[in-house]
């Protein structure tokens, strides 16, 4: 499967919380546009600055959110492929069906739920004779529809209410309504179930969406893959460009499709890699349809050779970098995130810090893995040949940071880490 897959769209128009960009764009057979040129993110009523975006961002539809906003914002913007994965992935594991802890939505709902059935339990056989231990569960109770009545699901507000209807239920008299009360809190239980059913819907859809990306970007990654095979060994491709054209057809014809292949890719982060691999491939196409082992033809080979390969390289200590450290590193804040606003519930909220002393094995896994991208960066070469630097020489600007890095693990603070980690990954 070519990685540009999808329909052409010549002029097509999206909108994104209020404005819009309009131009040619990928549609995806999962249903993302992918942009296929610079665009502006314009705003007509000039309530947002304008923005640009470049070739290969990810629009994906958001039908929820189009809904709610009448429309004004039917996309989310993605910079690249990565960020769409892992931002599908963040979102399936705060919903909590997996895990079903608590901090996630199915979790918290699962410990309410099973709260209010106590509760109700309560009221039926004990409520008329143990006034004094009614008012400490109404707190309790209190507490809970307060915090769904700020809650956008209208099924979760719809609880509330029924909350706090059964915590007023009275008869004529003035007197607890004991089974009134009782039929709220079970309207409120059922409004949860409902939630909880959406959510297991919600979880499944965004669980395609995330499984969708990562084989979007494991056909990219194959394709750097069977590209190698072909140009990553020097004995192998150094024999060839010396042998006359007419041995080398049936390596040209795998050449020319994987040449083929590299055209269509338009998707961010590879966009900008394929373009350049393009370039490479046809000049090696070339040196091998008219051999010159001589002078300029064999500068050229190991020139082009070099780039080829230093490109391949790097797109793999990309994908290294994303999926091995920064995925893990960005779920584990996100979870250690989670747990504080529980332990802190009802409380004043303050901004937590990610020191490794609140995940100490799991900080040190991903130090340790650190300092293995750190090794693998050592086979990946800065320049071209002894005098001429490569197009893109990133490789002393990525060890920069990743020094940087280094220093915040020291200091045990890792949302600094994980912010050098991922302009590393914007430099690539």
């Amino acid at each position: 499967m070519y990685p540009g897959i999808g329909r052409h769209l010549d002029q097509n128009t999206i909108k994104n919380k209020g404005g819009a960009i309009t131009g040619p764009m990928q549609l995806l057979p999962c249903g993302d546009l992918v942009l296929l040129e610079w665009r502006t993110h314009y705003f007509k009523d000039g309530s947002r600055p304008s923005k640009r975006y470049g070739p290969g961002t990810i629009l994906r539809p958001n039908r929820k959110t189009a809904k709610k906003t009448n429309y004004r914002s039917t996309h989310q913007i993605y910079d690249d492929a990565y960020a769409l994965e892992r931002g599908a992935t963040h979102a399936v594991r705060r919903y909590g069906v997996r895990s079903k802890e608590r901090g996630t939505e199915i979790g918290d709902i699962a410990v309410d739920k099973q709260t209010l059935r106590e509760y109700v339990v309560f009221l039926i056989r004990m409520g008329p004779h143990m006034e004094h231990v009614l008012k400490d569960l109404y707190l309790g109770m209190n507490k809970l529809a307060k915090r769904y009545g700020w809650m956008i699901d209208e099924s979760k507000k719809k609880a509330a209410i029924q909350i706090i209807r059964g915590l007023i239920e009275k008869d004529s008299l003035g007197r607890k309504n004991i089974p009134a009360a009782a039929m709220s809190m079970g309207g409120a239980i059922w409004n949860l179930l409902e939630r909880e059913e959406v959510i297991q819907w919600l979880s499944m859809y965004m669980d395609q969406k995330a499984v969708q990306t990562e084989r979007l970007i494991d056909t990219h990654i194959d394709l750097y893959r069977r590209l190698w095979n072909l140009v990553g060994k020097d004995s192998a491709i150094e024999t060839l460009l010396d042998q006359p054209s007419h041995e080398t057809l049936p390596f040209r014809m795998k050449l020319k499709d994987l040449y083929d292949q590299f055209e269509t890719v338009c998707l961010k982060p590879f966009v900008r890699n394929a373009q350049h691999t393009v370039r490479d491939i046809a000049t090696v196409l070339d040196l091998l349809s008219n051999s010159s082992s001589y002078g300029y033809g064999r500068i050229l080979r190991k020139e082009t050779l070099t780039r080829l390969k230093e490109g391949i390289r790097w797109v793999f200590v990309l994908d290294a970098l994303q999926r091995e450290i920064i995925f893990p590193l960005s779920f584990l804040i996100n979870d250690l995130i989670a747990q504080d606003r529980l332990k802190r519930r009802g409380t004043k909220k303050r901004p937590i810090k990610i020191t490794t002393s609140l995940a100490p094995e799991k900080f040190a896994d991903l130090a340790g893995r650190i300092e293995s991208f750190e090794k693998r960066l050592g086979k990946c070469q800065s320049k071209a040949h002894e005098h001429e630097v490569l197009e893109h020489d990133v490789k002393e600007e990525v060890l920069g940071y990743l020094e940087l890095a280094k220093a915040h693990i020291r200091e045990g603070k890792w949302v600094p880490v994980k912010n050098d980690l991922d302009t590393i990954a914007g430099i690539l």
